[in-house]
C-alpha cells in the first residue's frame, strides 16, 4: 500500500443502522482499494452496533467507534483524531459513492499538487428510485450546477458565502489542510459542513472540480434524513458571525487587503439577502392588498375606503393592477 494514497473516510452514524450496510457496501466497492472507513456511532439506540462491528469482523478497513450522543460536528472530530489517511473524506452514514469516485479524486491530486479540496458532482436519490438520480433535494430536476467553484479564497468565497455549493460528501480533503484549519464547530447541529468549508477556504484552501463525469456522492433523501428535521436558519447567522471571527483573524495577523475583500463580500452578501427579504415581505402585502381590494369589488368606494386607510399609497399601485385585470377580463 502505498501511504500517500491512502483515505480516511469518516461516518458519522445514528440510528441509521437500516441504511450503513449500504454505505459501507458504496465503499468496498471502490476501484481505489487503499481506504479506512471510521464509523462513530454517535449513541444510536437502533442496532448500528451490531450491524456495523459484523462489518468490521469481515473487513479490517473498517472501524467501528462509539460515543455517546453529541452531535454531528463531534462525530466527525472524533473521526478526524482516529484518521491516518494523506486525504479525508466525509460521508454520512445512508449516502453512496459512486466506484470511481475515490480514484478520480487521488489522481486528481496527483495531477494538482496545489488542489487543498478536491470534489466531484452531487446526486439526490430516494429508496423507491433508486436508479434515478436527480441534482435537488426535491427530486425534481436534472439541472446541472451553473457555479463551478475553482481556486483560492478571492474566486471561492463570494461563490460560496451566499450558499453552501460544496456539501462535504463531494469532497476530498489534504490532511495538511485540515490540520490548518482544525476541528468542526462542536455548537452547531446543522451547517456545520457549510461553516467549516469556509473556514478552509480563509485559511487559503484552494479548490477544483474533479474532472470525471463518472465520480459522484449520492445522497439519500427519505423520512428520517437530518435535512428534513432543523431549521437551517437558526444556525446561518452563526455561521456569519464564525466567518467575522475569521476576517477579524486574518486583520489581525496583517492581511489587510484579504481581510477586506472577505469582509466586503460578506457585507454584500447580507445587503442582497435584505433586499430579497424586503421584495418578498413587499410582494406579500401588495398580494394582501389586492385581495381586499377584490372582496370589497373595485366600484364599491364606501367599501375601498377602509382599505384605503388603511394601506395608504400602496393602496394606488394595488388598486390599478385589480383594475386592470378586471378591464383585461372584458377582452376576453
Amino acid at each position: 500500500m502505498n501511504r500517500a494514497d491512502f483515505v480516511s473516510i469518516i461516518v458519522p452514524c445514528y440510528n441509521y443502522g437500516a441504511f450503513v450496510a449500504d454505505t459501507v457496501a458504496s465503499l468496498q466497492a471502490q476501484t481505489h482499494e487503499y481506504w479506512e472507513a471510521i464509523i462513530v456511532d454517535d449513541g444510536s439506540v437502533d442496532d448500528t452496533a451490531s450491524r456495523v462491528l459484523a462489518l468490521a469482523q469481515k473487513d479490517a478497513r473498517i472501524q467501528y467507534v462509539h460515543q455517546q450522543n453529541q452531535g454531528v460536528s463531534v462525530a466527525r472530530n472524533t473521526g478526524m483524531e482516529l484518521a491516518r489517511g494523506e486525504f479525508v473524506a466525509f460521508l454520512d452514514a445512508d449516502d453512496l459513492l459512486s466506484p470511481t469516485k475515490l480514484q478520480a479524486h487521488i489522481e486528481h491530486f496527483r495531477r494538482c499538487p496545489a488542489v487543498d479540496i478536491s470534489y466531484s458532482k452531487l446526486r439526490f436519490f430516494s429508496d423507491s428510485k433508486r436508479s434515478e438520480l436527480f441534482t435537488n433535494y426535491g427530486l425534481d430536476s436534472v439541472r446541472e450546477q451553473r457555479h463551478l467553484i475553482s481556486g483560492y479564497g478571492k474566486e471561492t468565497f463570494p461563490v460560496l458565502i451566499r450558499n453552501n455549493r460544496l456539501p462535504l460528501q463531494t469532497a476530498l480533503f489534504r490532511r495538511s489542510l485540515l490540520q490548518r484549519v482544525g476541528l468542526f464547530g462542536v455548537g452547531m447541529r446543522a451547517l456545520e459542513d457549510w461553516d467549516y468549508v469556509l473556514r478552509c477556504i480563509l485559511r487559503g484552501a484552494c479548490v477544483a472540480l474533479v474532472d470525471d463525469q463518472t465520480a459522484m456522492a449520492m445522497v439519500r433523501v427519505h423520512s428520517g434524513s437530518a435535512t428534513q428535521n432543523i431549521a437551517f436558519a437558526d444556525y446561518q447567522e452563526r455561521v456569519y458571525e464564525n466567518v467575522r471571527l475569521e476576517i477579524a483573524r486574518l486583520r489581525a495577523s496583517g492581511d489587510v487587503d484579504e481581510a477586506n475583500f472577505y469582509d466586503g463580500a460578506l457585507k454584500k452578501t447580507l445587503l442582497d439577502q435584505s433586499r430579497r427579504r424586503a421584495r418578498r415581505v413587499s410582494k406579500a402585502r401588495r398580494k394582501e392588498i389586492m385581495q381586499s381590494i377584490r372582496e370589497a369589488g373595485i366600484s364599491d368606494f364606501g367599501r375601498l375606503y377602509p382599505v384605503l386607510k388603511k394601506y395608504g399609497f400602496e393602496f394606488l399601485y394595488a388598486y390599478s393592477r385589480v383594475f386592470l385585470e378586471e378591464v383585461a377580463k372584458l377582452f376576453r
